[in-house]
C-alpha cells in the first residue's frame, strides 16, 4: 500500500480555505468539489484519499446528542482538468460539529 500524496507533506491552499472550495450534489448522491480558480463550477477530480487521523472514541459524543461510532479524518487530492489547479480538502467529524457556517469561517 502506498503512502497519500507519496509520503510528501500535504495541506489545502488559500484558495479553498475561508469558503473558497464549494460543492454540490449532482442527480444523485455522489458529491462534487467545483475548482475555487475557473469561473463555471468545473468540477474537480479526487485523485487520491487517504486516512488523515482515526481516534476509537470521538471526543464530541459527550457533547453531542447523535453519537459517532468513532473519529476520522479523510483527505483528498483534488485536480482540476480544464486549468490545471491541484489541491487537498479534509472532511472529519472531529471538528466544528454544528452551527453556521458564518461561524465557522469566524473562526479562521
Amino acid at each position: 500500500m502506498s503512502n497519500f500524496n507519496n509520503g510528501k507533506p500535504y495541506h489545502g491552499s488559500d484558495q479553498i480555505s475561508a469558503g473558497g472550495l464549494e460543492g454540490a450534489t449532482g442527480e444523485t448522491d455522489y458529491f462534487y468539489f467545483f475548482c475555487p480558480k475557473c469561473p463555471d463550477r468545473e468540477i474537480m477530480r479526487i485523485l487520491e484519499y487517504g486516512e488523515h487521523a482515526k481516534e476509537a472514541v470521538n471526543e464530541y459524543n459527550a457533547h453531542c446528542k447523535s453519537k459517532a461510532k468513532y473519529g476520522f479524518t479523510l483527505v483528498f487530492k483534488l485536480y482540476c482538468e480544464k486549468c490545471g489547479h491541484s489541491d487537498f480538502v479534509k472532511l472529519s467529524n472531529t471538528g466544528w460539529q454544528g452551527g453556521k457556517h458564518s461561524e465557522v469561517l469566524k473562526r479562521t
